[in-house]
């Protein structure tokens, strides 16, 4: 019986904390061709979602594709800069 509450207390004291709170942060950009790109993520933290978004970034600009070094290098500048 003991051993039985104390892990069901344990279960839920974790799961509280590894639960967190979600935020969601929106991160906007300016294109090489100077349109807007916004992306919103949800992360229990500012430096998750911004590496999150980050990635999303530079995956939406180079359409998965290979762009070059100089083209990838602006791309990574762009993506790791956010304007807001």
């Amino acid at each position: 019986m003991k051993k039985t509450l104390f892990t069901a207390l344990a279960l839920t004291f974790a799961g509280s904390i590894s639960l967190g709170s979600i935020k969601t942060y929106t991160f906007s950009y300016k294109t090489p061709k100077n349109q807007p790109l916004q992306i919103k993520m949800n992360a229990k933290s500012y430096e998750e979602a911004y590496k999150a978004a980050a990635k999303d970034c530079f995956q939406k600009l180079t359409h998965g594709k290979y762009p070059g070094e100089e083209k990838g290098l602006d791309i990574i500048d762009i993506c790791a800069n956010p304007k807001s």
